[in-house]
Parts: C-alpha cells; sequence; structure tokens
C-alpha cells in the first residue's frame, strides 16, 4: 500500500469546525469589551462636566440642563465653562433622559442611558448626593438623588 501523507476531508471538517468554535467564543467576549469602552468614555465625558457646573454656581451663574437644548453650553454665564457631553460617534446610543437640575439648592440628577436596539443597556447617573458620576448595570436600575 502506498504511504499518503495528506489530510482526509473529515480531519479537515473538524479542524475548520474548532476554529468557527473558538472564533464565536471570542467575537462574544469582544462585544461586552466595546460596551464597557463605550460606558467609560461616557462616564468620564459626565465626570468631567461636575466641576464646571460647582464653578458656574459659585458664580452666580445657573446650570442648563442638558439634553436637547439648542445650546449645549454648561453654564448660562459663558461658553467658557464647558459644554455637555455630545450624542454622537460610539455614543451614538446614548441618550439624556430625566435629568433635573435645581440651581437654587445646588442639586442635581443627570442620567445619561445606552438602550433599545444596538444600545449596551447601561446608564450613566450623576448627582450631587454623591458628587459624582457612577455606571450602573443596566438602564432599568434607578438613578435618583439618592443613590
Amino acid at each position: 500500500m502506498k504511504n499518503n501523507k495528506a489530510f482526509t476531508l473529515i480531519e479537515i471538517m473538524v479542524a475548520i469546525a474548532i476554529v468557527a468554535i473558538l472564533a464565536a467564543v471570542v467575537l462574544v467576549s469582544m462585544k461586552s469589551y466595546g460596551a464597557k469602552g463605550r460606558s467609560t468614555k461616557a462616564l468620564a465625558q459626565l465626570s468631567s462636566a461636575i466641576p464646571s457646573m460647582i464653578s458656574c454656581w459659585g458664580n452666580a451663574g445657573t446650570v442648563t440642563v442638558p439634553p436637547n437644548n439648542p445650546s449645549r453650553d454648561i453654564c448660562s454665564l459663558a461658553a467658557s465653562y464647558g459644554q455637555w457631553p455630545q450624542i454622537a460617534g460610539d455614543l451614538s446610543s446614548y441618550v439624556y433622559t430625566g435629568s433635573s437640575i435645581d440651581n437654587t439648592n445646588k442639586k442635581f440628577v443627570i442620567k445619561f442611558t445606552s438602550s433599545g436596539s444596538g444600545g449596551d443597556d447601561k446608564r450613566i447617573c450623576c448627582n450631587s448626593t454623591m458628587n459624582s458620576c457612577k455606571v450602573l448595570d443596566t438602564a432599568a436600575t434607578a438613578c435618583d438623588a439618592s443613590s
């Protein structure tokens, strides 16, 4: 009998199946890295707005509510206090939802949520109680003045 040094069709199909399973596992894990990256970027952008808000109040200004107003300036005094994070690019699935600012008592709740089709189901919550922002695991998690 002649000694063949080639792979059989079955061996090649098994090798392709193993590679396909490994590729599927890698793709699923990479999706979660993208969601974490987007939520971290949103968290960083909203966290950078808090010092501008406090500075605005310190100079007797009025902090504007972040959603869809034509001017995205944080403070009514001047644009030099900065602007609210833009909803564009990789943050296009995020929207401002139910944010409230009490300029009299200097209290705020800012919600930046990603949900719906193509969303990461994450919510960034900023409030005056913790004086900072945090990422909540799901958009359904409460974000209010006490959280």
